[in-house]
């Protein structure tokens, strides 16, 4: 991927003016909307570094060996085709560095949809926002978000 292409998160932006500052480590995620659409777009670019970076210590897979954490980020890289995603709501980061983000990634694997909405919750580290866990559900064939959803109605 060229640096001024458009950027795989579908942000509209560059991805040099975008996502690719925090893959390659210039700063670090501060906000919800940043860290997702970032992650979203490693996933999409097979950048494992930063996906397994950006792991809240606390995150369920921390407790496995970091080589298995990445060969299932490798492997989900892989497997599926990112066609968009759409930020539904972010709430700003709270007095403790938390916070979440509802939105809707539309994925294929092998030309089936598996999209998905998540309630991602993160948390800042001291050095940048974290992901810390996420509720999904299946939004395969969703093209758009329903109107009404919010993080208070997921």
């Amino acid at each position: 991927m060229g640096k001024n292409d458009p950027c795989p998160c579908t942000s509209g932006k560059p991805y040099a003016a975008c996502c690719a500052p925090l893959h390659d480590r210039v700063r670090e995620p501060q906000e919800g909307e940043e860290l997702v659409r970032s992650r979203y777009a490693a996933f999409a670019l097979g950048r494992v570094d930063y996906l397994l970076r950006t792991l809240h210590e606390d995150h369920p897979d921390r407790s496995k060996p970091p080589e298995r954490i990445e060969q299932a980020l490798r492997a989900a890289s892989s497997a599926f085709k990112y066609m968009g995603l759409t930020i539904i709501e972010a709430e700003p980061r709270d007095k403790d560095g938390a916070c979440r983000v509802l939105y809707l990634a539309r994925i294929f694997r092998r030309g089936e949809d598996v999209s998905f909405l998540e309630l991602a919750e993160f948390l800042h580290d001291g050095v940048g926002l974290r992901y810390r866990n996420g509720k999904t559900k299946e939004a395969a064939g969703m093209k758009s978000p329903p109107a009404g959803l919010s993080i208070a109605t997921f």
